[in-house]
């Protein structure tokens, strides 16, 4: 019996010293857990600070931990990683070419694990743009009865976009006289808005509707839909995508093919965004995007969101309201001939830009 029971003993003693064996020593081997942001204080910058290019920018912050001891901070700018720096402190100098909202995040490290983070953000406003006038160099009649969303030339005519519910259309028209050679009706369920041609097809945005037609430029049949998030406002062509706005200040760039996003831009002059963009057009490297409801075009950098030219054309339509007001720009690469008119207006105009 007692045989038995020494056996039974050294058996236990076996099992714990394995059992033992497994469990980590949590003194020693236990990874660093994550405190919460609340307890990282960004010293410096403000959030939502605004800076200018190179301007240098000093990014502090303290952490309220006695225990926790950081070896590396990693800096990144636009999900970029930009810097790896010892301590508490760093100067970063803005060269960030894309106006707006610049995104920063500061992982802090211990032993290359993530203890503790936060992120803000600073806005980047580019340099006051080039103002231009105009001079109308001629005038061609526009039917009245055109709620106009977006325009086009092509080969010697006219192609316009019309908004409405009940009333919008894709239409092909004579410069010179105005006549309607073909049109099609988009239906009573949407309202129409920009329009834009790729490779003989020609894309037409709806509003609220979340729908693209595709149509042969030729016959303007009908080829297919596409569908899109967000509301649909301008549309140009730049460099085989489809530059889009939705009334907002950003222009998303999308493949032709699916509507999928490509890259986006966001607007800004030397004031802040700019917004309520609305039918937009690509003339010599820039998009040219109408203000909703004034009577300023500008002119944007597509890569990098700034606008380097503002066009006031103000009193260019007399009858001009904020509801018939200025949109719809067209342009004869050919001919380096601008087009402007307007929604319901009765005459659209050729126009030269002139520096102010």
């Amino acid at each position: 019996m007692l045989r038995y029971l020494l056996l039974y003993v050294l058996f236990i003693n076996i099992c714990a010293c394995n059992s033992n064996a497994r469990k980590p020593n949590n003194d020693k081997t236990e990874t660093p857990k994550s405190i919460k942001k609340i307890n990282v204080n960004l010293v410096s910058p403000q959030n939502g600070q605004q800076v200018k290019q190179n301007d240098i920018i000093d990014i502090t912050y303290e952490i309220k931990s006695d225990s926790l001891k950081i070896d590396t901070a990693v800096l990144f700018v636009n999900k970029r990683e930009t810097a790896r720096f010892a301590g508490t402190t760093y100067k970063w100098t803005m060269t960030e070419k894309r106006t707006g909202r610049q995104a920063l995040h500061l992982s802090m490290r211990t032993n290359g694990v993530e203890v503790a983070s936060t992120s803000f953000t600073l806005k980047y406003f580019p340099p006051a743009p080039q103002y231009y006038s105009y001079s109308a160099v001629k005038q061609y009649p526009h039917n009245t009865g055109f709620f106009t969303q977006g325009l086009f030339f092509d080969e010697g005519f006219l192609y316009e976009g019309t908004g409405q519910y009940g009333k919008s259309s894709l239409l092909q028209t004579e410069l010179a006289t105005g006549n309607v050679v073909k049109s099609v009706n988009l239906g009573e369920n949407f309202f129409g808005e920009g329009i834009t041609l790729v490779n003989e097809k020609i894309y037409q945005l709806s509003w609220q509707e979340h729908q693209c037609f595709i149509y042969d430029k030729n016959t303007f049949k009908k080829l297919s839909t596409l569908s899109y998030s967000n509301e649909g406002w301008g549309i140009t062509t730049v460099d085989n995508l489809l530059a889009v706005s939705n009334g907002s200040s950003i222009i998303t760039f999308v493949n032709p093919d699916n509507f999928a996003e490509v890259r986006r831009i966001e607007v800004c002059n030397d004031k802040g965004n700019v917004s309520q963009l609305n039918e937009l057009e690509f003339i010599d490297g820039l998009i040219w995007a109408n203000v909703w409801q004034s009577n300023i075009i500008v002119m944007i950098n597509p890569e990098t969101g700034a606008v380097v030219g503002e066009i006031d054309l103000s009193g260019i339509y007399q009858n001009a309201t904020a509801e018939n007001c200025l949109n719809g720009i067209a342009y004869d690469v050919k001919n380096k001939r601008i087009f402007v008119t307007g929604k319901h207006w009765d005459k659209l105009f050729e126009i030269k830009i002139v520096k102010k």
